[in-house]
């Protein structure tokens, strides 16, 4: 009986499967589901006792800073003293950078952006929650809406104190699980104060544990006035899903050419192409110019360069707060990596004319 229905199908099935556009592998591979789409437990309730608030700390270094200055941590507890601290200029804008997994402000990335944003007049906030992100991954994912809403919390308070911090001045940059982090932070400052943030910035923002949740379990638009993100691993550590007012998919978002553009950027590699690509940025405000695409499938085919009308707008600090979307940002394979307007030209889309470049000989003799 299986044999008959076996012959019956079969030839039906096959002219299916070879009416398939070759091109379009999608139908037979499906779609990447990306790294740890789903964690069990994820949701579960986080208690943070009162002896590990002490260990959410914020370090300050205003835009009064001398080398001589002493660079304090504050915490949860300690807002009142925060908010005296000699170094800050309230008058100027600050940013508050959140790292990512494993990460605390005392190290390299951190302190390179220090020095960046010190340099363009920023008081600088670099938030060490360390002590909640040095456990197995899915336990730290669980934990970052708490310590987000805990940092949300410090954020509050300090505007109670009548030092003229106004959170309309105020940043804040994620890198990868720190993009996350943000999310619950502000979520957390809006409920407390009635009140968005002004603008957060998601690097790479992780996905594991979070790509398959709604705007209320990750970071989403609606969090503030203005949330921008840049993807450049989507697939894998990152997320896909265009959830800022502007998404940058920098070279189609999955992958990242290599500085050695014939060995691969595999998954950190491309994850952590996002922060060099910022720190670029800061130097290079007018550099990386991004294409406007109809979807994030567009992006990833590289497929907008023909798009009428042509919007483009700036990744870094010129951004254009006003163009909403999904924007192909090309780069090129090596630092600073930004190729100005030709990353708007087909005829210098990077990665196919790198490999038409190695191999443009119509006959090959080995």
């Amino acid at each position: 009986m299986l044999s008959m229905i076996y012959l019956f199908c079969a030839p039906i099935l096959i002219h299916f499967v070879a009416s398939v556009p070759v091109k379009d592998t999608r139908y037979m591979t499906g779609y990447n589901t990306g790294y740890l789409s789903e964690c069990p437990g994820k949701e579960n309730p986080v208690e943070i006792s009162e002896e590990s608030l002490r260990k959410i700390r914020i370090k300050v270094i205003g835009a009064k800073a001398t080398r001589r200055s002493i660079r304090k941590k504050y915490n949860y507890f300690q807002i009142k003293e925060m908010a005296k601290d000699p170094t800050m200029d309230y008058h100027r804008k600050t940013i508050l950078f959140i790292s990512g997994y494993f990460d605390n402000p005392d190290q390299p990335p951190s302190r390179i952006l220090e020095n960046s944003y010190r340099s363009l007049g920023y008081n600088v906030w670099l938030a060490d929650v360390y002590n909640f992100v040095k456990d197995p991954y899915p336990i730290v994912t669980r934990n970052a809406p708490y310590v987000g809403l805990r940092v949300g919390e410090m954020l509050y308070n300090l505007t109670l104190q009548n030092v003229g911090f106004d959170p309309k001045k105020l940043e804040s940059l994620g890198l990868s699980l720190g993009g996350q982090i943000i999310s619950f932070m502000a979520k957390s400052f809006k409920a407390l104060s009635g009140t968005k943030l002004s603008k957060l910035t998601a690097l790479d923002p992780t996905g594991a544990c979070f790509r398959r949740l709604g705007p209320e379990g990750r970071l989403d638009q609606s969090d503030a006035d203005y949330v921008e993100v840049v993807n450049t691993n989507m697939d894998g550590l990152g997320m896909a899903t265009p959830v800022g007012h502007v998404n940058f998919y920098v070279n189609g978002g999955e992958y990242q050419l290599s500085d050695a553009y014939w060995m691969p950027c595999e998954l950190m590699c491309s994850h952590i192409r996002a922060y060099t690509l910022w720190y670029s940025a800061l130097s290079n405000p007018n550099g990386f110019v991004a294409m406007k695409c109809d979807s994030v499938q567009q992006a990833r085919d590289k497929d907008c360069y023909d798009r009428q009308p042509l919007v483009t707008n700036l990744l870094g600090l010129n951004v254009d707060k006003t163009k909403h979307g999904i924007f192909y940002l090309a780069t090129y394979h090596n630092y600073p990596y930004y190729m100005g307007e030709k990353g708007l030209k087909r005829e210098f889309e990077p990665i196919s004319n790198v490999l038409k470049e190695i191999n443009k000989e119509d006959v090959l003799v080995v």
